[in-house]
């Protein structure tokens, strides 16, 4: 089933179980770090970016994974979702998986933030597009919920949409990267989601 607003679009239960578990289980393998943010310290014309972390705002931990053959399973929702919405945005890069696990014993979460890039140099492609996979089994963790900012009309105001009825397993969430979103608080359990971005040229 798919589920469409001016934000996001989704699949429920779009990926098999089988398949949720082979990338956690892929996943696992890997080297975990903390999640990081980046600070902007540019001064006039010089730009520089430095990864910090503040488990105020991120405070989780994550793993980078290669096989594409998970793309060859979410591809086909994703050029649909960017098609079907009218977004239409131009993409070529496909970036590296990120495998994030929040455990609910540290209430793990991820505040409001968008995934554009930080540093945006003139020529330099930017993200355009992100997915988010739901790996967990709802019934395995409480909390973390994902919402997302929502700009749309009539009355203008900031709104937040709320998705809990998009934690089943397997289902697949794209939407543009600058919109803004959150993880709340992981309350039980362990989630883990796959977060895939599409790279373009700079918007014009």
């Amino acid at each position: 089933m798919s589920l469409f607003n001016d934000t996001y679009y989704a699949y429920n239960k779009a990926l098999p179980k089988k398949i949720c578990e082979e990338i956690i289980k892929d996943g696992e393998t890997k080297e975990f770090k903390s999640s990081n943010i980046f600070q902007d310290l540019s001064k006039k014309r010089k730009r520089k970016v430095k990864s910090i972390s503040s488990l105020k705002i991120r405070n989780s931990k994550n793993s980078w994974l290669h096989p594409f053959w998970i793309y060859k399973e979410i591809k086909p929702f994703i050029e649909y979702s960017n098609k079907l919405s009218k977004w239409n945005l131009d993409y070529n890069i496909i970036e590296e998986f990120q495998f994030t696990k929040y455990e609910g014993n540290k209430k793990q979460h991820y505040s409001w933030h968008s995934d554009e890039d930080t540093e945006k140099e003139i020529g330099q492609p930017v993200r355009k597009l992100s997915t988010i996979i739901m790996l967990s089994d709802p019934k395995n963790f409480e909390g973390g919920d994902l919402e997302f900012y929502n700009y749309s009309p009539p009355k203008r105001k900031n709104k937040i949409l709320k998705t809990h009825h998009l934690k089943q397993q397997g289902t697949i969430i794209t939407f543009p990267s600058f919109v803004i979103h959150r993880v709340l608080p992981v309350t039980k359990g362990l989630r883990y989601s796959l977060v895939v971005w599409h790279k373009g040229p700079r918007f014009k």
